[in-house]
């Protein structure tokens, strides 16, 4: 069993250990929250889900009680909430702060500890983490765009009335404003005109407003994105997902420096390798925008 320690037991890391519960996963989730009172009460309630799973168990911890290099994996959640109209970007300066405080607090790790990153903007809080830690960058990685590419292929699945599973491909680039669909890597017997494609696009970029508009936060698709990310550490299962990492493949040195959402091999390191993926010359030139975007906003870091 696995000690997957959750910092942050609001919507999402709730919502994280109870899809991590449900799904079975050999894992005992921590969960770590300033706030002991909603932890306390997550914790009871999601210990009522145990009769239904064979290999998972939760518990409500303290800072002072956690032995970090016990820890396998970490999921860092904590953050500062995104407000209708903000950008995740918007989010830099409070979240920076909450991250180096976690770090301080956690002290040494073991060695081959994964660190995943959800809060947001997830691709430079990832920098920021892989600069804090003392871990390589391969077992630092963000959620990156795996969330955006569920988002996309649900909308192509109904469009074209077909099952989900059959839908291949991926979003790409920061999980935010500058994302993009590379339409290269869809299924090329999935046929959609160019209208239907700008549709799709408009609607995945601008679905997490739409969400914060209504509830106030996401949190359902984006802990079942990093639960199966979990999932592929823990059984080391070599699966290929867009998460953020930094992509070696770039032509411009400061850019492959820059965590970004492309696609990955991840087992039980993290990170165990990043195939060149094969874009078009528009794909190229809008995750070269993104990066960008992403390098320039890191740059206001203090």
């Amino acid at each position: 069993m696995k000690n997957v320690l959750v910092i942050g037991a609001g919507h999402v890391g709730a919502h994280i250990a109870h899809c991590g519960i449900i799904k079975n996963l050999a894992a005992h989730f921590h969960l770590l929250d300033q706030n002991n009172e909603l932890t306390d009460a997550h914790t009871l309630d999601l210990k009522d889900t145990l009769l239904f799973s064979k290999n998972s168990s939760v518990s409500h911890t303290q800072v002072k009680e956690i032995k970090a290099e016990q820890i396998d994996i970490i999921i860092i959640t904590a953050g500062a909430n995104q407000l209708p109209g903000e950008t995740r970007l918007d989010l830099l300066d409070k979240n920076t702060s909450i991250l180096k405080s976690i770090a301080s607090q956690l002290g040494k790790l073991a060695p081959d500890t994964v660190i995943v990153l959800v809060t947001n903007p997830v691709d430079i809080m990832t920098k920021i983490a892989q600069e804090i830690f003392d871990l390589p960058a391969s077992q630092i990685l963000g959620t990156g765009t795996i969330l955006d590419t569920a988002r996309l292929r649900w909308r192509i699945a109904e469009r074209l009335k077909i099952n989900i599973n059959n839908v291949h491909g991926y979003v790409l680039g920061e999980h935010g404003d500058s994302e993009f669909i590379a339409w290269s890597t869809i299924n090329s017997s999935l046929t959609l005109n160019d209208p239907e494609k700008e549709e799709i696009a408009e609607e995945v970029r601008k679905e997490a407003y739409e969400i914060i508009k209504g509830k106030g936060a996401t949190y359902f698709g984006i802990a079942s994105s990093t639960i199966h990310l979990i999932e592929a550490i823990i059984n080391d299962s070599r699966e290929i997902m867009p998460v953020s990492i930094n992509y070696p493949y770039f032509t411009n040195e400061t850019l492959r420096q820059t965590p970004i959402g492309m696609p990955a091999v991840i087992g039980k390191a993290g990170v165990v390798d990043i195939p060149r993926t094969i874009l078009s010359e528009q794909e190229s030139s809008l995750l070269d925008i993104s990066a960008s975007k992403l390098y320039e906003a890191s740059k206001t870091i203090q």
